[in-house]
């Protein structure tokens, strides 16, 4: 692009003959913007899911790992999101019955004291079969995310007990 003379034409020359973004070429942008981000959130959610995969048959928090997957996938994807509402529903379920059960409570924190313990031995000797940082810290995992699960589970039925026994105080205060 030269001008008169041969000469290269001004940044304002320039702007002036630019045309100007029409709204195809701002949709054309989003659909590629979109397509771009549904692209990362698979690729990503995949090797997510494929490390998930192999923490079930390694030691380590499988389950969890293929749980954040579902959570990646479900960025973009409806199923992954119906799967998430599934599995959350399924934890809660867990977690509150562990919570109203004082043995099952009990016997939660009693193994995710001793997951956290038996992790940490691994990790730092080498006693005991597949002994490494790795499994040690896997099995540590495991034995944290019990005790964060039964103590979640215990708030969510205290707080179902309080909000039960407000509402019981109001009929009475009604009834009289």
């Amino acid at each position: 692009m030269t001008g008169p003379a041969g000469q290269r034409p001004s940044g304002k020359e320039r702007r002036k003959s630019a045309e100007p973004r029409t709204p195809i070429d701002q949709k054309h942008m989003k659909n590629l913007v979109r397509f771009l981000r549904r692209i990362a959130v698979t690729v990503v959610g995949t090797v997510i899911l494929a490390v998930g995969l192999v923490l079930l048959v390694a030691p380590g928090p499988g389950i969890l790992v293929i749980l954040l997957a579902v959570a990646v996938f479900a960025l973009e994807y409806a199923w992954a999101r119906r799967h998430l509402v599934a599995a959350r529903a399924l934890a809660r379920s867990a977690a509150e019955k562990t919570a109203t059960s004082r043995i099952a409570t009990a016997a939660a924190v009693l193994f995710g004291l001793g997951s956290i313990g038996l992790g940490t031995v691994l990790i730092f000797t080498d006693v005991l079969p597949l002994s490494g940082a790795g499994t040690g810290a896997g099995v540590a995992l495991g034995g944290l995310t019990v005790l964060v699960t039964t103590a979640y589970g215990i708030r969510e039925v205290r707080q179902a007990q309080r909000a039960a026994g407000a509402d019981r105080e109001q009929e009475a205060d009604r009834g009289e």
